[in-house]
């Protein structure tokens, strides 16, 4: 979600590879929260016309608190999406034509995660806010 390229893909190519991420279960997945965090066609218009790329480290990721209560409330309702939150914080560094320096910002996001037993995990959205 962090890293981009500008110069070796384009924005619909980054969607989609993204998408690729989502969980094949429609009732779950949630493209539109994807698409929101990648900038629109006219910004990736500008960022390419100048280069820009970011790589990404992740430093960590949790179950947010919210989302443990609410599952040791009621721990049966996982059972049926299979649908975690989690909150992952790291650092993303950005580089553009003309900069040798770039620049770092933190960053932190909550996904849902849907993990079924048996299947690989797949992303089923990007929330809308930052669960700590």
């Amino acid at each position: 979600m962090w890293s981009y390229d500008t110069r070796a893909y384009s924005q619909a190519e980054l969607l989609t590879a993204l998408h690729r991420w989502l969980t094949t279960e429609t009732k779950y997945a949630d493209p539109a929260s994807v698409d929101a965090v990648v900038p629109s066609p006219v910004l990736w218009k500008e960022m390419a016309a100048n280069d820009q790329f970011a790589t990404a480290k992740v430093n960590e990721g949790h179950f947010p608190n919210s989302f443990t209560q609410a599952l040791q409330a009621n721990p049966g309702t996982i059972t049926q999406a299979y649908v975690y939150a989690v909150t992952v914080s790291g650092k993303q560094s950005i580089a553009w034509k003309g900069s040798s320096a770039g620049g770092a910002e933190n960053r932190v996001t909550t996904l849902a995660v849907q993990c079924r037993p048996s299947h690989p995990c797949a992303l089923a959205g990007v929330m809308p806010s930052v669960a700590p």
